[in-house]
């Protein structure tokens, strides 16, 4: 468990970019996003965005829209997609989320991808590169705490 405070959430996003971005050839990485409401899982993801160079509107969080879709600067589609409104796995696979999910040349920054068990075992199973990132509140109410699970690396 690591603690971040929020102006150090920019250099997080670079290190993990680069570890999403993995070895030439290889599967771009997931991003498994869960924590409570407002522990800053779509305020990361916009970290991450900026850190692989994308520039966009100030569009906040994807939970109405379920999934916005960007191209970075070097041509890599990135989907920043987030589940809280979804309410079974019949609803996700409906959203057409799961397609890129599996693709190895989009990588996905999911939120609450922990409220769909049987996709997230899935994933777990899968030689797929996925960070799992938990997010929390730290006892400074100034900072969150990260803690990242890695698997497929």
């Amino acid at each position: 468990m690591r603690t971040f405070s929020e102006a150090e959430l920019p250099a997080l996003a670079s290190e993990l970019v680069a570890e999403i971005r993995g070895k030439r050839g290889s599967p771009f990485a997931r991003v498994a996003l869960s924590g409570t409401l407002g522990a800053g899982k779509s305020t990361l993801a916009r970290h991450i965005l900026t850190a692989f160079g994308i520039r966009r509107e100030a569009e906040g969080s994807p939970t109405f829209a379920i999934a916005h879709e960007y191209t970075s600067g070097d041509g890599v589609r990135v989907i920043h997609a987030d589940g809280y409104r979804l309410k079974s796995e019949h609803e996700l696979e409906a959203t057409g989320l799961l397609e890129s999910l599996w693709d190895p040349e989009v990588v996905v920054l999911f939120e609450w991808l922990d409220q769909f068990p049987v996709t997230e075992l899935a994933l777990r199973e899968s030689p797929l590169p996925t960070l799992w990132l938990s997010l929390g509140f730290a006892t400074n109410a100034n900072e969150r705490t990260l803690e990242v699970m890695k698997t497929g690396f």
